[in-house]
């Protein structure tokens, strides 16, 4: 048996997401971020710690990509199985993955990565042939995608790293994903039409979506380091709550040139720190006013702004949807599966 606290740059361990990876131990606040390695062994531990009041996190655990467990993150520190009783000569590659998105409500909620243990040896863990990054609300951060049709309950179980289309667009192209999600937010303002909680202007800090004391003492409100993971590509899925609040507030005559404005500002910031990427606006639903996103993106390459493209995705219907009329599982795969080949045609 042998233990290893969790250190950034080891070569046998791939950290994912978007991290401060100067403070140890490491937290996991994204959804999608977590840890990745090869084992050739039979059994692995992962060392977890979450403080004594916050929402309940979810943790996925796969080995090869294929999912073996699921798990709450209890208050406190403590060991979580990852593998047991698997054939010891054999390697595989065991992700672990935090399902469930930031809580801006409760921004001392965390999860901590501090240790892994296991039996066997440990190897380097493959790489990827690319970098994804994905910046939208609740539909990349697979709000609803496990749960039953029909479903009213806003809970973090439902939620899913693995379950959204994100997941399986990267799988197709053997990509690592990055994930900014959050819930309700939108490019310039929320699904009430309140501009603080839009994912532009927190864009370029480490989780820019958590704000006070307890959030910055982890370093959430860090300035990110884009050169420590170039991105291939950038997928933005944003409008859909910005389009909601306009309709709440039956205002888009007069919050139309500010919202595309407001887009365009998303872009260049993108573009700013990612000048190699693909920029690629994945434009909302039919009902909101996806439009925006193409006169956003027509603006902006008349400023120069190249290898940038949209995309729209079919409308779900009720029958594909899991939790308070988001998308199951099943039809984040067939979008996923639809994007990554359009990813394919673009590189």
């Amino acid at each position: 048996m042998k233990t290893m606290a969790i250190t950034p740059g080891d070569p046998n361990l791939r950290l994912l997401g978007r991290l401060d990876v100067s403070r140890t131990p490491v937290c996991l606040d994204w959804t999608g971020s977590g840890v990745e390695f090869r084992l050739r062994g039979s059994d692995a531990w992962a060392e977890l710690e979450a403080p004594e009041q916050s929402p309940v996190f979810y943790m996925i655990v796969l080995a090869d990509g294929c999912p073996v467990c699921r798990f709450p993150v209890e208050p406190g520190v403590r060991f979580y199985p990852l593998l047991l009783g698997m054939e010891p000569e054999r390697e595989r590659t065991i992700t672990l993955l935090k399902e469930t998105q930031c809580m801006p409500s409760f921004p001392a909620a965390t999860v901590r990565l501090r240790s892994l243990r296991w039996e066997g040896e440990l190897l380097p863990p493959p790489s990827y042939g690319l970098r994804i990054e994905f910046i939208g609300d609740s539909l990349t951060s697979g709000e609803g995608a496990l749960a039953p049709m029909g479903n009213e309950e806003w809970v973090t179980a439902w939620f899913s790293a693995r379950g959204n289309y994100a997941w399986y667009a990267c799988r197709l192209l053997n990509a690592e994903p990055r994930l900014l999600s959050q819930s309700g937010y939108g490019a310039v303002w929320n699904y009430l039409h309140d501009e603080s909680q839009n994912m532009t202007d927190g864009y370029e800090k480490t989780v820019g979506v958590l704000h006070g004391p307890e959030a910055e003492a982890r370093g959430c409100a860090a300035e990110y380091d884009f050169a420590s993971w170039p991105a291939d590509i950038v997928c933005i899925r944003l409008l859909s709550n910005d389009a909601g609040g306009m309709k709440l507030k039956e205002s888009f005559d007069q919050d139309h040139a500010p919202l595309v404005q407001g887009c365009l500002t998303l872009l260049r910031k993108v573009r700013a720190h990612n000048p190699g990427a693909k920029i690629v606006w994945i434009k909302p639903a039919s009902d909101c006013f996806p439009e925006i996103a193409d006169e956003a993106a027509e603006l902006a390459r008349a400023e120069g702004i190249r290898d940038l493209y949209t995309f729209a995705l079919p409308d779900y219907r009720p029958e594909d949807c899991g939790a308070r009329f988001h998308p199951s599982a099943a039809w984040n795969r067939k979008a996923g599966e639809l994007l990554g080949n359009f990813l394919k045609g673009i590189l």
